[in-house]
């Protein structure tokens, strides 16, 4: 096996995702945010994703 090809190959475990936890706001949005967040906070400005924003099949409200 050449060196390239022994780059390519990896016995590594998946690496799951990050914690999430999903938030609704004050007026009722629906939130998908990183597990340890401010949720006082600006949450767009914090990396959240607003659920209407996402290809959920149900909508986000």
């Amino acid at each position: 096996m050449s060196e390239k090809e022994k780059n390519l190959v990896s016995t590594d475990a998946h690496k799951p995702a990050r914690p999430l936890k999903f938030f609704k706001d004050k007026e009722g949005n629906g939130w998908l945010c990183d597990k340890y967040i401010n949720f006082d906070g600006d949450l767009e400005a914090q990396g959240c994703w607003r659920c209407e924003d996402m290809a959920f099949p149900f909508g986000g409200r």
